[in-house]
């Protein structure tokens, strides 16, 4: 749609860079509130799902089947095995 506005070419130019500088920052954003690690520690993988990392410890301690990975001694948690077993809670509710 054309609306047949003329702008000085200065203040199309500071305009578009405005726009571009915008969406840069929109697409950063989004990429920096969506990245997650595919393995996450505890603290990690609380902030993920939106918990603390002493809810994380009775859901593992409830067997319920939280997903949890130990590689001598550490905790690790899969991103995907999360997503899986937080779809499985919903469906059971």
């Amino acid at each position: 749609m054309d609306i047949g506005v003329k702008l000085p070419p200065e203040l199309e130019q500071a305009t578009r860079k405005m726009i571009g500088d915008a969406i840069q920052q929109v697409v950063a954003d989004t990429i920096k509130v969506n990245h997650w690690p595919e393995y996450m520690n505890q603290r990690q993988a609380a902030k993920y799902l939106g918990t603390s990392p002493g809810t994380i410890i009775k859901w593992e301690k409830a067997d319920i089947g939280f997903p949890t990975i130990m590689i001598e001694g550490s905790k690790h948690y899969s991103k995907a095995a999360l997503d899986r077993w937080m779809d499985a809670q919903q469906q059971k509710n």
